[in-house]
């Protein structure tokens, strides 16, 4: 392509190229092109160029093309009436007609631009332009592909056509494709109620929605049976509470003798969250049993492992700890899986399940857990690590004590870097729960190791957790934190001699650290005068960083910024003789 021509007439010379590339290039920018060129040779050159682009050959031009509708649209109706025309007259026709592509990806993106494009027309055009369209695609019978857009569209759509217009009219068409006699389109059906039983309210999704579903759920299609109890849960949360306890419960349960395996696969893939949608109402015993079946029995193998692990909590949530002991053996269960994956997710909610049931529980059972998976493999470990904080609040003091020692061993133990990163992220948090003799007994040596660690990353992990270990430190006898004290203070130099031999990158960590200690209110007279000093620093990289520090989060704090150590160490910044320092202290 000629690169020498403007946007707009390098669309027009080469939009019917022969190169799929050089098309696709013209199509990714024509938001840009329009923007360039102006609202008026917007309407009169681009225009009539993008119905080329509707029937390309290639799909990738096409999608691309159907995702610039949108901005361009925008563009176009802040220029005016014209612009809003195209709209109406231009860019929904391109759109209904890409929505059913041959090829998915395309037709995906057009429901997305679709979605998007509903909430610039005018309420008084919404029925034609919008509901009696679908209302045409709906009782198409070329090809059931059309029927299939308009039953997802009745539903995505739902919250533009608004309440009356769901009553009076698209509540009536949905009933008409449930009874369609393509499988597919009456599987789609039963994907797409959530929505509209949102914008009609519990008592009509009741009388005109739930009957239906349930004559979906009676389907001779296993393809539509999946449907209905993959959407279970949107289902249960549209309708009334005491519908909810009892047909939906009852429906429910009948499906679990299913013929169908994959019904089967798609309701215990539902079980837990659909659990959740009773939330603390009376939850049938039958359920939380066939709940805990999904965990494996006896030490053998069960499908639905991982489904049972990851729905956990949100059970746990909703039938609270006063029946914790009818989940108890299929969470012990879990905790032994064969399947790591499994234990993964468990490694991850341990905090959130220790958040319902309490401390008792969580001593006696989730600690177990805790310890076995802080040994497991390290995909295992991270699930523990990264919420260690909020697992160790869920305890009493004495149990965060035992089980604290488990996890400032890791860094030693550990060659994955990533892993002490983690660790060194949570040390910070994992202070505030404990004294200060804890904290100097178990956290202050991995706090040392993690901020001399050789891997940057974990470096810059432990410089904000060394800043609350010391500050919890400092809430105890004056020399819990001498040692902590100490090894910050030796990253300096002791005397203009040392000066010369001391690393730069030594006084790189001081800055940083300290700066996080300032931030903490740790002694911050005494660290201010320190970071005055490296102001001078002969290097200008250190008073690089400390311009940083300084910018990102010692003056936007409200209780620092005003502080005269503050003020005098961002004067001499300003005026450093070096370009890059003096950017972080501009106003």
């Amino acid at each position: 392509m000629d690169d020498s021509l403007d946007a707009i007439t390098r669309l027009e010379r080469y939009h019917t190229s022969d190169f799929s590339l050089q098309r696709l290039v013209l199509v990714r920018e024509l938001a840009d092109t329009a923007s360039e060129a102006g609202y008026n040779v917007t309407l009169s050159r681009m225009l009539p160029l993008l119905s080329n682009f509707v029937a390309d050959s290639e799909p990738s031009v096409r999608q691309t093309f159907v995702e610039q509708l949108w901005p361009l649209a925008q563009f176009l109706i802040e220029g005016g009436e014209p612009g809003y025309a195209e709209l109406t007259n231009t860019f929904l026709p391109f759109t209904f007609e890409l929505l059913v592509d041959k090829n998915v990806q395309v037709g995906i993106s057009a429901v997305n631009t679709l979605t998007k494009l509903v909430d610039l027309v005018r309420d008084e055009q919404v029925e034609p332009q919008l509901l009696n369209v679908v209302v045409t695609l709906a009782h198409d019978e070329r090809a059931e592909d059309y029927r299939i857009v308009a039953a997802q569209l009745f539903n995505d759509l739902s919250p533009r056509f608004g309440e009356q217009r769901c009553l009076n009219t698209v509540i009536k068409e949905v009933e008409h494709l449930s009874t369609d006699s393509s499988f597919s389109v009456r599987r789609t059906v039963a994907s797409n109620l959530g929505k509209l039983m949102e914008v009609i309210g519990p008592q009509a999704s009741v009388d005109k929605l739930l009957p239906i579903y349930l004559n979906l759920c009676k389907d001779d299609i296993w393809g539509v049976r999946k449907a209905c109890v993959e959407h279970i849960c949107e289902i249960s949360k549209g309708i009334t509470r005491e519908v909810r306890r009892t047909t939906l419960v009852d429906t429910f349960q009948k499906m679990v003798d299913d013929t169908s395996r994959w019904v089967k696969v798609g309701l215990y893939q539902s079980l837990g969250g659909f659990i959740h949608t009773l939330d603390q109402e009376d939850i049938p015993t039958e359920l939380i049993k066939l709940f805990a079946r999904m965990a494996p029995q006896d030490g053998a193998e069960c499908d639905y492992s991982e489904y049972c692990a990851y729905s956990f909590p949100a059970v746990v949530a909703a039938v609270g700890k006063e029946r914790w002991n009818e989940l108890e053996d299929a969470y012990v269960s879990l905790v032994k899986d064969v399947e790591w994956k499994v234990r993964r997710t468990l490694s991850f909610s341990l905090h959130e399940i220790g958040k319902v049931v309490g401390p008792e529980i969580s001593e006696r059972i989730l600690t177990q857990a805790f310890d076995l998976f802080l040994h497991d493999l390290d995909e295992v470990k991270v699930g523990c690590v990264t919420h260690a904080a909020e697992f160790m609040a869920c305890l009493s003091d004495s149990a965060i004590q035992k089980h604290l020692h488990s996890i400032s061993a890791l860094p030693q133990e550990t060659e994955n870097w990533r892993l002490r990163e983690l660790i060194a992220q949570n040390l910070g948090r994992l202070a505030e729960l404990v004294s200060p003799k804890v904290c100097k007994d178990l956290l202050q040596a991995p706090t040392i190791r993690l901020a001399e660690d050789q891997v940057a990353d974990v470096r810059l992990a432990a410089y904000p957790s060394f800043g609350k270990v010391m500050k919890k430190l400092t809430e105890g006898d004056k020399n819990e934190s001498d040692e902590l004290h100490t090894w910050l203070f030796n990253l300096l130099p002791k005397s203009s001699d040392d000066a010369s031999k001391s690393h730069f990158q030594r006084r790189q960590m001081f800055v940083q650290i300290a700066g996080y200690c300032v931030l903490e209110g740790v002694h911050p007279d005494q660290f201010l005068e320190e970071l005055d000093k490296l102001t001078s620093d002969k290097v200008p990289n250190v008073r690089l960083v400390l311009a940083k520090v300084m910018a990102e989060y010692i003056i936007p704090n409200e209780a620092l910024k005003e502080h005269p150590k503050v003020q005098v160490i961002r004067s001499k910044l300003k005026d450093d003789n070096d370009k890059d320092v003096q950017y972080y202290n501009m106003e």
